[in-house]
Order: structure tokens, then C-alpha cells, then sequence
């Protein structure tokens, strides 16, 4: 039972994961496997869910560039 429950969590997050690129939304589970994968160092830590939330959206919003998909 354990093991189908991790199954089906998986895949939501996978599912999850692509609803959220196809949109242009800010994923924060994606960011921190990233990071620390890349970042990662002792005494060094990822930004919060909230400040990674702002500075997506600050980036996205604020970048002057155009953000359109047409």
C-alpha cells in the first residue's frame, strides 16, 4: 500500500511539475532540486518558498522583456 501511495505522489508531482512549466509558472520543488544539485554548500541555503515566489515573478514581470506567448 506504501509503495502505490509514493507511486501516485510521484506522479502528481511529475504532472504537477509540467502543468506549472506550461503555464510559466514559478516551481519551487524544481528550483530546489536544481540548487542544490548545483548550488549546494554547507552553511549555504536555497531561497524561501515565498522569496523564490517573488523573485520569479519580479523576473518575469519586471525583466522589460516581452512575456507573451503569441
Amino acid at each position: 500500500m506504501q509503495k502505490k501511495l509514493r507511486y501516485w505522489r510521484r506522479r502528481f508531482k511529475k504532472v504537477s511539475s509540467v502543468i506549472k512549466t506550461i503555464f510559466g509558472m514559478p516551481d519551487y520543488d524544481r528550483y530546489l532540486e536544481h540548487w542544490y544539485k548545483t548550488h549546494g554548500a554547507p552553511g549555504v541555503f536555497p531561497m524561501s518558498e515565498k522569496e523564490y515566489y517573488l523573485f520569479a515573478l519580479k523576473n518575469k514581470y519586471e525583466s522589460g522583456e516581452m512575456n507573451r506567448c503569441c
